[in-house]
């Protein structure tokens, strides 16, 4: 979806246009159609975007809220003479624009608004935010090119830009049931709510599978409504990356054989991790696999494709929930709290003492224990050594200390501030994001459905997550979906080894000629720091390589869109600027 002035298609998924001219150009998919026709009148056989323009102009950018489902949208509001551009909650749909002094761009491709533009300078705030945290939210690595933060609508006239959300997490809702069952029987339902709103109807589906239990689930949910569907229901296609000495094997392939698909194996080593010169509109792992997944959902006539993101959050894939004390805390019951750390410390194997002084800071002085999204992904790095230069660590700083005061997790009631501020830093980084080389196709995520994530952030924490017990409202509720070895199944494999795999050619690279790497040229890194690592790195030593990935990718981006420069001086305005 995109525009630019004197195009004859200006949206490749739907417009629609009032007798008074204001216009949606809508790209996405609505789980909750039924409730928006209520809502507005409309009959059946409207467009989706003909509903969302109704939905728009009867209760304005706060009914946004209202449509659920994976989109980004257009507005042109003829009367107030303005532009909205909105995305979903977690921004799946990606929109960027940029205003300039004469003209407005905006579209779902970033690399589109690049092309029209010639934007070539560097963004040193999102490089800073990359390097240090491996995303910048609100960012992209193009100065004036920004993406349309998720949840919100950025309006925009002739005179201003004004940001506004329309969905906010629900800090202080509460879920309870009288019966633990209640909360089994409703999750499944959402559950399948989600898998059923993202099936393609009269195509195959694919969906990736790696034997955990968040992409097993939604593998054995999509089988399980293939198989109620009447006649001849179209394929369900399995995509497993492998690679040497995987642990996921026996637990896909037993997946496989119980849901019956069509299962597609790909070879990590064929779809590495990053590759110098196939780097993306945006620095990032996996683009190679993307490419490759694309000419392969094309070659199957699927346009869908249902990870299982997001599945290990939602579900409270954690060995450490004390908040659960801190609640306690904050209520007065203090021999439940001294308990229920006891028994947090016997799982975790730690003093008591120190969950207790942990639980107290957040339960009695509005603290916030620090949360590392890359834990969901990979191991924590021992070192925390980044080689950031020293001015730049002094305004990496001051954007910290900005980020941590707009925090919205810091109004969460004590015990939850910690999930809160993860879920706000996910939705905010759009790490959920659509990637670019799969954005013609429903790239969706079952664990990301709206009502989903809801109604797991605020039900009692200790019915989703026990001490010694991850997973403990997911395994009760999925217990007849999964089969019985992936249910009990406690351990989850990592990448690490296919990173390090992909990106040790890329560290020696660097090695060879550490005289011309970009980002020390620019003042972001220290050299002598960076060939420390480098030399660690490629000798499998400690050097917190979780950071130095982003090192590399960041580089070696940097080169690639230097290179790709139709003419020297925009590469040297590239390079230096």
């Amino acid at each position: 979806m995109g525009w630019v002035a004197g195009s004859d298609t200006p949206c490749r998924q739907g417009m629609f246009q009032t007798p008074g001219h204001s216009v949606c150009l809508w790209d996405g998919r609505i789980d909750n159609r039924e409730d928006l026709l209520g809502h507005t009148g409309l009959s059946p056989e409207c467009s989706d975007a003909a509903l969302i323009l109704a939905s728009y102009r009867k209760t304005g950018i706060d009914g946004l809220h209202r449509i659920v489902g994976d989109w980004s949208l257009c507005i042109w509001d003829a009367d107030r003479r303005e532009i909205v551009l909105a995305s979903d909650f977690a921004g799946i749909r990606p929109l960027y624009y940029r205003r300039s002094e004469t003209a407005l761009y905006w579209s779902s491709s970033v690399a589109d608004v690049v092309r029209w533009t010639d934007v070539t300078e560097l963004d040193e705030s999102y490089a800073a935010s990359f390097l240090f945290r491996g995303r910048a939210p609100g960012r992209t690595p193009y100065a004036g090119i920004l993406p349309v933060p998720a949840g919100h609508a950025v309006v925009i006239d002739r005179n201003r830009i004004l940001n506004r959300a329309f969905w906010s997490l629900p800090l202080h809702l509460e879920t309870r049931y009288r019966d633990e069952r209640q909360y089994e029987e409703r999750l499944l339902e959402l559950f399948r709510e989600s898998v059923r709103a993202r099936l393609a109807k009269d195509a195959p589906t694919c969906a990736e599978l790696s034997g955990g239990l968040d992409s097993s689930s939604v593998v054995s949910m999509a089988s399980r409504l293939r198989r109620e569907l009447p006649g001849d229901p179209p394929d369900l296609i399995t995509f497993t990356y492998t690679h040497e000495k995987s642990a996921d094997e026996r637990f896909y392939l037993e997946v496989e054989r119980a849901c019956q698909v069509s299962p597609c194996h790909l070879d990590l080593h064929e779809y590495p991790a990053a590759e110098a010169g196939r780097m993306g509109a945006l620095p990032g792992l996996w683009e190679p696999r993307f490419q490759g997944l694309a000419r392969k959902m094309a070659a199957l006539g699927s346009a869908v494709l249902l990870t299982g993101q997001f599945g290990d959050f939602v579900m409270g894939n954690t060995l450490d929930d004390i908040g659960q004390v801190a609640e306690w805390l904050a209520k007065g019951r203090f021999g439940k709290a001294v308990r229920t750390a006891y028994a947090w410390g016997r799982a975790m194997q730690a003093p008591i003492y120190p969950i207790l002084w942990r639980s107290f800071r957040e339960a009695y002085f509005n603290w916030i224990p620090s949360t590392n999204l890359s834990a969901s992904v990979g191991a924590m790095p021992a070192s925390a050594e980044d080689s950031l230069s020293e001015g730049w660590r002094s305004r990496l700083e001051s954007m910290e200390r900005q980020r941590l005061a707009d925090d919205p997790a810091r109004h969460a009631p004590p015990g939850r501030r910690r999930r809160f501020r993860a879920a706000a830093e996910a939705l905010q980084s759009r790490i959920l994001q659509t990637p670019e080389a799969l954005q013609h196709l429903s790239y969706t995520h079952p664990y990301a459905h709206r009502p989903l994530i809801e109604f797991m952030l605020t039900i009692p924490a200790e019915i989703m997550v026990a001490p010694g017990q991850p997973r403990r409202l997911m395994r009760r509720a999925f217990a007849s979906l999964l089969p019985p070895l992936v249910l009990k199944r406690n351990s989850k494999a990592f990448y690490e080894e296919t990173y390090r795999g992909a990106l040790v050619p890329m560290a020696t690279a660097l090695l060879k000629d550490s005289r011309e790497i970009h980002l020390v040229e620019r003042g972001y890194i220290d050299r002598p720091s960076l060939t420390s690592r480098l030399e660690r790195f490629s000798q499998g030593l400690d050097c917190n390589a979780v950071q130095l990935r982003q090192i590399l990718l960041l580089e070696f981006w940097l080169r690639q869109r230097i290179a790709s420069s139709p003419s020297p001086a925009r590469s040297s305005e590239l390079a230096v600027s």
